[in-house]
């Protein structure tokens, strides 16, 4: 069975814009991605509402994506791909280029986590040729009450910069907003309809991944 460490925010966490509550477990799409993967994966959702790449916020704790990393990848392991999609709350303290650094961290501090921690068990035991990461760019944000026109501006660019950050690495990439965008409710979160699309989208990444991996292992 493969075992797959879903890290993310409030998109990944379930938030539902319509309520202020987290949508059911089998309407998210960390569950719609499990479901299509099926029994042969162990879909494993990491999710936070205000979870960033490497920022703190000053008024609630724990947001820090870079200081929550290990306790997840420690907690989880053995995996055999971490999928992360993080950078929309960046845009409080930061612009695109900030959340590229950020991230560019995060990925850092996840491929070497079988050096780091090389007095137990290794966190990725299959890693190999292929990098077992998938870098996610988020869905953008959308004009609304409350968003900036700067913040819109900026996440139109955060996938340019992630681009980068996966091709620097070798690691696999996919652009949510190909995929699905924001409810009109508060132009950030998904709705149920996105969290669908997106769902989709990304078992079929993570399908021919595997599929590609057990090719070259043949």
């Amino acid at each position: 069975m493969k075992s797959i460490l879903f890290y993310g925010d409030s998109n990944t966490w379930g938030y539902d814009p319509a309520t202020g509550l987290r949508y059911p477990y089998r309407d998210r799409w960390t569950t719609v991605c499990a479901d299509l993967l099926g029994s042969g994966y162990n879909c494993i959702p990491a999710g936070m509402n205000g979870r960033t790449t490497a920022f703190d916020d000053p008024v609630k704790g724990a947001r820090n994506g870079i200081k929550g990393l290990d306790y997840e990848l420690q907690t989880h392991k053995p995996l055999d791909l971490f999928v992360v999609m993080l950078g929309t709350n960046d845009l409080k303290y930061t612009d695109a280029r900030g959340s590229g650094d950020g991230m560019d961290k995060l990925v850092r501090l996840v491929l070497s986590a079988n050096e780091r921690y090389n007095l137990s068990s290794p966190v990725f035991p299959s890693a190999g040729s292929s990098m077992p990461v998938l870098l996610i760019s988020p869905i953008l944000l959308k004009e609304h009450v409350g968003i900036r026109r700067d913040d819109v501006s900026e996440s139109e660019k955060l996938y340019g910069f992630y681009k980068e950050i996966a091709e620097k690495y070798g690691i696999h990439f996919l652009d949510a907003a190909l995929y699905a965008e924001p409810s009109g409710i508060d132009g950030i979160h998904l709705g149920a309809e996105g969290h669908k699309k997106l769902g989709d989208a990304i078992a079929g990444k993570i399908k021919r991944y595997f599929d590609e991996l057990r090719e070259t292992q043949d």
